[in-house]
């Protein structure tokens, strides 16, 4: 592989959207603030504690057979994730922290949280700016739902930890997502 200067990115801003489940890929982004008018932005998340991409599952595991040691490797079970903050106390985040449907929001604004928790299943597209480049990193069906306890501090921001669990889509034939090259604001 090749040295590419032009395929780095410090991520130091980005925006993260929710849309429908299986909401397709906005194309021709031109600006990483309007992804198009299906896309809604979730508002603040922490500038401390980035989102973070996880993999859980099985390390592939050589077999072999008694005239080949190593003969191949399985093909392990992985699971692929992303953790947010959100710092926006508002239904939205209650939402997505709690797993609660909009019926949750009461009509004097308040928030009914549930029993039992249902995580909600969104379209996730997290754009990583770095001046005036960005990359956005789209998934097609998130299942998100709040992934520890809201952290509060008498020096920063309230935080809600949302964890989502990327699922496979038939929009992109059972894959999980799609991330784009970097690209320039205009």
């Amino acid at each position: 592989m090749a040295l590419s200067d032009a395929s780095v990115i410090v991520p130091a801003g980005g925006y993260i959207f929710t849309a429908a489940p299986d909401e397709p890929k906005p194309t021709a982004i031109t600006d990483p603030l309007n992804p198009g008018a299906k896309w809604t932005n979730i508002g603040h998340t922490s500038l401390d504690d980035l989102p973070e991409f996880g993999r859980d599952g099985d390390d592939p595991e050589v077999k072999g057979s008694w005239q080949n040691a190593k003969l191949r490797t399985t093909t392990p079970s992985v699971t692929y994730s992303v953790g947010l903050k959100s710092i926006q106390a508002d239904a939205e985040t209650y939402r997505l922290y709690f797993g609660a449907g909009a019926e949750a929001v009461q009509a004097d604004g308040s928030f009914r949280i549930p029993a039992n928790p249902i995580p909600q299943t969104r379209a996730l597209l997290i754009i990583l700016v770095d001046g005036k480049r960005f990359l956005p990193l789209w998934h097609p069906k998130v299942s998100l739902l709040g992934s520890d306890a809201v952290g509060m501090s008498g020096d920063d921001f309230v935080s809600f930890p949302i964890k989502g669990t990327f699922l496979g889509s038939s929009l992109i034939g059972n894959a999980i997502g799609e991330w784009a090259s970097l690209t320039t604001t205009p």
